[in-house]
């Protein structure tokens, strides 16, 4: 570059490049806005140009994947099980952090029957053992329910009889007194049947 009373001029070959340079860029841009639709072929892409975060929500459905395409977490007989899973957990198996246990006690058999715990159909996440839910009768109208292993500590009850309501209280974890009395009276009832679901 030459200097001219202390400016400093580009040479023409300088120029001549700038120019080159500022066409190129400029063809680039004019060439990629001018595209027909649906001219870009596969052989048009380099190999993974097209990431997730470039395709539109939707634009990949299932009549467009290839039939032997193969999801990248059932590559193996493992992972291929685990997608019929819920978090690991079969279907009908225990979802940790939701329900926790469930059952409808029908109380006429435990009349007459203070501080003898028996074992009464229901659902109880922690086990599956034959006495893994138990109920037993306290007094007229109040009974602990007990779940083997389990930590549910909030639990809803309601009551299928007529007039009556259930309610109850956490003991421990595991572990709740149900109450059910008259509407009507308030007194406490045998003979009703009750719904608990834990938490």
């Amino acid at each position: 570059m030459r200097t001219l009373k202390g400016i400093v001029r580009p040479s023409p070959a300088l120029i001549v490049a700038f120019v080159a340079l500022f066409a190129a860029m400029g063809g680039i841009g004019y060439s990629a806005v001018k595209l027909k639709p649906n001219s870009v072929r596969a052989k048009n892409i380099h190999a993974g140009a097209v990431t997730a975060d470039k395709l539109a929500n939707g634009a990949v459905t299932t009549p467009k994947l290839a039939p032997d395409a193969v999801a990248p977490y059932a590559t193996n007989a493992v992972n291929a099980m685990n997608a019929a899973k819920l978090g690991g957990v079969p279907p009908g198996g225990c979802q940790t952090g939701w329900l926790k246990a469930s059952m409808t006690v029908d109380t006429a058999p435990l009349n007459g029957t203070i501080g003898e715990p028996i074992g009464v159909p229901g659902f109880n996440c922690a086990s599956t053992a034959d006495d893994a839910v138990q109920v037993q009768r306290e007094a007229i109208g109040q009974y602990t329910v007990t779940l083997a292993d389990s930590d549910a500590d909030v639990a809803i009850a309601s009551s299928a009889g007529s007039n009556s309501v259930a309610a109850a209280t956490s003991l421990e974890p595991g572990s709740f007194l149900v109450k059910v009395w008259n509407n009507s009276d308030a007194a406490f009832v045998d003979g009703r049947t009750f719904t608990l679901i834990a938490f």
